[in-house]
């Protein structure tokens, strides 16, 4: 399970300070409830790709839960669960392409994160009206998507991890499983 965290640094800091980043503890388990405060359960690396130009190793702490014995990765908001560019990039190379047809990173990239773009739409609306906003969105898919994407970085990129994590099962561009099956039915 993922848990995030606002670290309140940026990815190179985050690197930089690697084990010795403020990791949170948690007195509370999140798939147990079990009122104990899990222990350290050691660290992996993943990649942070900030730009084109600008890839991090981060460590990522692990917790374990003395009563189930399952396990908790602390997150930094700035990642994505089964991404390695931040949301940061994602929106911006989606917006610098769509605003000014600036293709900041390979085609082959920039259409993958389109696509999940605009698959992802109806989640991105249906969490927004969750969170209380009720006006009309374009009716155009790529302006829908801008819209959207321009809400997220309104409401803060760390404020909406947290809360769509504890909204949804699936990550922000992940593709649920059924819709995955439908995709490789009709291609």
């Amino acid at each position: 399970m993922m848990y995030y965290h606002n670290f309140l640094v940026d990815v190179s800091r985050y690197a930089e300070l690697g084990k010795d980043n403020d990791f949170p503890e948690l007195d509370c388990c999140p798939m147990c409830r079990a009122r104990n405060r899990l222990q350290r359960h050691g660290f992996y690396e993943r990649n942070a790709i900030e730009t084109e130009a600008s890839t991090y190793r981060v460590t990522i702490c692990r917790l374990i839960c003395p009563d189930c014995k399952k396990t908790v990765s602390i997150l930094p908001t700035f990642l994505l669960p089964y991404f390695q560019h931040t949301l940061d990039f994602i929106i911006f190379i989606l917006l610098a392409f769509w605003l000014t047809r600036s293709c900041l990173c390979t085609h082959q990239l920039r259409r993958f994160y389109e696509r999940r773009a605009y698959g992802k739409q109806t989640e991105w609306t249906l969490f927004f009206r969750e969170e209380g906003y009720h006006q009309v969105l374009p009716k155009d898919p790529k302006e829908k998507a801008i819209k959207l994407l321009r809400m997220i970085q309104a409401l803060g990129k760390a404020t909406f991890v947290r809360r769509w994590w504890g909204h949804r099962i699936n990550s922000f561009m992940a593709h649920s499983l059924y819709h995955g099956a439908r995709v490789a039915k009709t291609e």
